[in-house]
């Protein structure tokens, strides 16, 4: 086990490694700065003394080498830095483990136990809302009103149906409704969702955050934790 699997943590195979895989299994069939000498040592060795190689063909072939030398090197530094940001990622994505992110939707998982996150955008303000629940079939759970409010409402569902009891857990679905402008309107709402695990980004695709009860959210698309 990594140490990364102990904090709650998966890693997608890093660039640098992937390479290296790749360059292991074709073998060494490129041609490398100590081959390429040894051919060009052997060349003169054997050129005709009447007919040299000619100077410029000579610098061309200098040249290139040291292009490709340059950009294995160039290559090198890319995937060590590729490594060190995978590695501040790690880091940061350790902290997150348990932690809730607000979402793009207007659901969240209830785990039958802790209540769940769920917040309202009144904006400049809405008067008698009305928040209704519903479980993953679509049936009616519970109706709350919520009265008046503005702007960002943090609120939490303690899992009980209209009747007071706990319902199982799963994921269930909160609509807002209210009053604004004088007119009847929807209001939006989103979902909380807790971080039970992250798998790392690897400088081409992007940190994902696994959230209990399934489901993800990429790293960029966190805007808030709760």
């Amino acid at each position: 086990m990594s140490v990364y699997d102990s904090i709650g943590l998966s890693t997608v195979s890093s660039v640098k490694a992937q390479n290296e895989a790749e360059a292991a299994k074709k073998g060494n069939s490129t041609l490398g700065q100590e081959e390429f000498l040894s051919l060009l040592t052997t060349q003169l060795s054997y050129q005709d003394p009447t007919n040299p190689v000619d100077n410029s063909q000579m610098v061309t072939q200098l040249a290139q080498l040291n292009m490709v030398s340059g950009i294995a090197s160039l290559n090198d530094s890319v995937n060590d830095l590729t490594a060190n940001v995978t590695s501040s990622q790690a880091l940061m994505a350790s902290g997150l483990v348990g932690q809730d992110v607000k979402l793009n939707t207007n659901s969240a998982y209830f785990n039958g136990t802790d209540a769940t996150q769920f917040m309202i955008d009144a904006g400049s303000g809405a008067t008698g809302m009305k928040v209704s629940i519903t479980d993953a079939s679509g049936s009616l759970v519970n109706e709350i009103d919520l009265g008046d409010g503005s702007g960002d409402i943090n609120l939490y569902w303690d899992g009980t149906d209209k009747n007071g009891n706990t319902v199982p857990s799963g994921n269930y679905s909160f609509a807002v409704t209210g009053r604004q402008n004088g007119a009847n309107t929807a209001i939006p709402v989103y979902g909380y969702g807790t971080v039970s695990s992250v798998t790392l980004g690897n400088g081409i695709k992007d940190t994902v955050l696994n959230l209990q009860g399934g489901g993800t959210i990429q790293m960029s698309e966190v805007k808030n934790f709760g």
